[in-house]
């Protein structure tokens, strides 16, 4: 079982409740030991990342607290392996699946691959 780094806790504060519920859980069903990495953004932050081509909007779910960036540690390294954030994002979707919330994972994009990026939506 993993626990939440004071980086990751500091990352989920003004984050969607429904978020902090599902990647509490993801703890403990993870394959992979994670960080949250972001959550909720500032407008100067979201420039920033567009600036950078880390994002490609200005619409970010981040910017309302609906959406967190992960990273994984495999081994205790940090790894981008995007066939990881596969196998994560299906966890989590499944546990999402489980507390009825719908989850989009940014693996999923075709525009815009974001293996990091998880954001909640309305049912």
């Amino acid at each position: 079982m993993y626990k939440f780094s004071k980086r990751s806790l500091n990352n989920l504060k003004g984050i969607d409740a429904r978020l902090v519920v599902l990647f509490s859980l993801m703890l403990d069903y993870s394959p992979f030991d994670f960080i949250v990495t972001e959550g909720l953004r500032t407008i100067e932050r979201q420039k920033q990342l567009l600036i950078e081509g880390k994002s490609t909007t200005m619409n970010s779910r981040h910017l309302k607290g609906g959406a967190v960036d992960v990273v994984l540690l495999v081994q205790g390294k940090i790894n981008w392996d995007i066939s990881n954030y596969k196998l994560f994002s299906i966890e989590v979707k499944k546990v999402a699946k489980k507390l009825g919330f719908k989850i989009t994972w940014g693996g999923d994009w075709k525009s815009f691959v974001d293996g990091p990026h998880f954001q909640i939506e309305e049912a």
